[in-house]
């Protein structure tokens, strides 16, 4: 027969807070923590925190309404809490000193943590509350919108149906967003899966076909595809089938530009250029290259791996060297924006000390404006871009428990086009804590809008502009959202100003 006191929840370090949360309240259905508007404010505050995290907090609301936690301890990274009344502690300690038989726990009370000495702050003006999520428009099923499939307010989404995959082309141009079967008036047996979406506007779409699929990623071969309507044309020189080439590819008018990485007989990046009726590589070098559009006929590449880039200008049709980068990045190349003029937005990524334990280092992501001709440049830390999260220093459990903050940066950055003289830099992380969702940056005035899983929790959504839409749009698997009047974004969450020096 069953105990009150045997484990019912038995999760591991990684589980966050939403699954933990939602184990307790399935498990214990009759403790009042786990129900009503005060467990839909946990969820809000622990959804993406870790277990020891939640645990604090949940002490600590349990502690309020006459409960203990209690973790059964078998001495590997994972956890058994236990929840029962206060008064029944000696029963409890009873029950688990008899001989129970393998496994053996170690009971340990988690106590809820004794209040901090605060330091009194000026109260900021309070802000009115925000509806983030506007205008809902739910999914039938769910629908993953990435930066790989997406382009210009289109997302090409593929469906699995039995055996065959369906491929939908989506417009959020228009509201609710519309979608296109891109399989019914195709008379070629094209599996959905095949069809990649490389570009697209209001007059056509651009797609990369796979026609051959080979037993490797490395022997399929592509051709690309111009649809406008219900009718679809070959793009590209008569008969020639492509390699797989780098992700993304650039698209500048009726022009493709593609990346080929070549490992053997030595390490290459080849840049293409395909038209609708030729072909040629205008670039090669031995290091991995991003190409970003820079103005009318011109092309910026960048070296991966080090300082150097080169302007391409498609009327002298050869490039040239540009003046080096002030900084390294690696896969920070591709979040690199066009400015205006031969400025360019970069980033990179710097280290700093932990402000609590000299033990521990932070990473923080710096932003550069960087003039490629002239070279001048100009630097700005983003204190704050990234997560947030408290880490427990100790090595051993019978060390002095010391719980520290740490904010850095350790994820992926995308930089879109937003507003006017507005970008949208977004964040995408799998780590515990609270986490940044977008920051609105202006490259005139240098204002900068915050947006973290504070404002919207329990969901990462990712934002981008809609010129069509005028509107920001949050992207989630289950649904799409419009956000408020950026001007009410702004009222609601205040602007601070970023100092580049």
């Amino acid at each position: 027969m069953q105990s009150q006191f045997d484990p019912l929840v038995h999760i591991d370090w990684k589980t966050p807070g939403s699954d933990l949360l939602g184990l307790l309240q399935h498990y214990y259905p009759d403790v009042g923590v786990f129900a009503g508007p005060g467990f839909e404010a946990l969820l809000d505050e622990l959804f993406n925190e870790m277990p020891e995290v939640c645990f604090e907090a949940l002490a600590a609301a349990l502690a309020g309404q006459g409960y203990d936690l209690w973790n059964l301890d078998a001495g590997g990274d994972d956890y058994r809490p236990v929840v029962f009344p206060s008064d029944q502690r000696e029963v409890f300690a009873r029950h688990w000193q008899s001989p129970r038989g393998e496994p053996r726990f170690t009971p340990i009370l988690i106590e809820p943590p004794k209040p901090a000495a605060v330091e009194r702050k000026p109260a900021k003006p309070k802000r009115s509350k925000l509806k983030w999520l506007q205008e809902v428009h739910d999914y039938p099923g769910a629908t993953y919108v990435h930066e790989d499939n997406y382009r210009n307010g289109w997302a090409a989404i593929t469906e699995q149906d039995e055996d065959q995959w369906l491929c939908f082309l989506i417009d959020y141009n228009q509201w609710p967003p519309t979608e296109q079967d891109m399989l019914e008036h195709r008379t070629d047996e094209t599996d959905g899966a095949d069809l990649q979406l490389i570009d697209a506007d209001t007059q056509r779409s651009l797609w990369k076909r796979r026609v051959i699929r080979g037993d490797y990623s490395a022997d399929d071969r592509y051709q690309y595809e111009v649809r406008q309507g219900n009718e679809i044309a070959t793009f590209g020189p008569a008969g020639v089938q492509w390699p797989e080439f780098e992700q993304p590819c650039v698209v500048v008018g009726s022009e493709i530009f593609e990346r080929q990485r070549i490992y053997e007989p030595e390490h290459l990046t080849r840049i293409w250029r395909i038209t609708a009726d030729r072909s040629e590589v205008i670039f090669e070098d031995s290091d991995e290259l991003t190409i970003l559009p820079v103005g009318p006929g011109r092309l910026l590449f960048m070296q991966h791996n080090g300082k150097r880039c080169w302007v391409w200008d498609q009327a002298a049709h050869r490039a040239i060297v540009a003046q080096p980068m002030p900084a390294e990045a690696y896969k920070l190349r591709a979040a690199t924006a066009y400015l205006g003029g031969d400025e360019i937005l970069l980033f990179s990524e710097g280290a700093r000390q932990n402000v609590e334990h000299s033990g521990y280092q932070e990473t923080v992501l710096l932003a550069w404006r960087f003039n490629f001709v002239t070279g001048a440049k100009s630097k700005a830390t983003l204190d704050g871009f990234g997560s947030e999260l408290r880490q427990d220093t100790r090595l051993l459990v019978t060390q002095p428990k010391q719980v520290i903050t740490l904010r850095t940066f350790h994820g992926q950055l995308h930089v879109s086009r937003g507003h006017g003289d507005w970008w949208v830099w977004s964040y995408r992380a799998n780590t515990f804590g609270t986490q940044t969702l977008a920051w609105f940056w202006n490259q005139c005035s240098h204002e900068v809008v915050k947006l973290s899983t504070k404002d919207i929790p329990r969901i990462k959504p990712e934002i981008r502009y809609v010129v069509a839409q005028d509107r920001y749009l949050a992207f989630e698997a289950d649904f799409v959202a419009k956000l408020p009047e950026f001007t009410e974004i702004v009222a609601a969450k205040g602007c601070e100003v970023l100092v580049f020096e």
